[in-house]
């Protein structure tokens, strides 16, 4: 019975071959979309272990981090026009009133909102615009703090350099140099 058992080997030129950048970040957004390397594998026809060791690198997770980085701003600016003309309508809608059809003469007319949707956006508005200013003077708080801190690290800074300017104190011998009256005896 032979307990051998062969393993798979690749070509000598598949062993040594390199993969593009662009296939790598290929990878990279497949896997973000499809969530499984198996799938990835088979999708982009690139080895599971070939796969495994990329996700390992520190180059694949930068990769990925940058690459949601640039799907939330996208996002972001997507929601930030989609809010603009939310806004744009609400205000119009408040300056101008309501579309309604008009039975009598067969048009469309606008009326005045109604107390209640008006006092409704105007109570979320308020909110909305007290958590903006709350979050802005948070931050200048924590600018103010970052300073003081900042400050007082660099006062303890100079305190050391001050310090270190006071030279040590050194003990020092006198050394007297001259002949030694023996040896000049017995020097002619």
């Amino acid at each position: 019975m032979n307990i051998y058992k062969p393993t798979r080997r690749r070509a000598l030129s598949a062993r040594k071959s390199r993969w593009a950048d662009s296939q790598k970040i290929e990878a990279v957004t497949t896997y973000m979309i499809l969530g499984n390397l198996k799938l990835v594998s088979g999708a982009l026809s690139v080895p599971y272990d070939t796969l495994k060791v990329w996700k390992a690198s520190e180059w694949w997770k930068t990769m990925e981090s940058d690459l949601r980085v640039q799907e939330d701003l996208q996002l972001s600016n997507r929601l930030k026009k989609i809010i603009a003309n939310s806004y744009d309508a609400v205000e119009d809608r408040l300056a101008n009133g309501d579309f309604m059809f008009d039975q009598k003469t067969g048009e469309m007319r606008r009326k005045p909102v109604n107390m209640r949707d008006a006092h409704k956006v105007a109570v979320d508005l308020s909110d909305r615009r007290d958590v903006m200013l709350e979050r802005h003077i948070a931050g200048e708080s924590v600018t103010n703090d970052k300073i003081e801190a900042t400050l007082r690290n660099l006062a303890e800074q100079f305190a050391q350099i001050a310090n270190q300017t006071k030279k040590p104190s050194v003990e020092v011998t006198d050394v007297i140099f001259g002949e030694d009256s023996q040896n000049a005896k017995d020097k002619p």
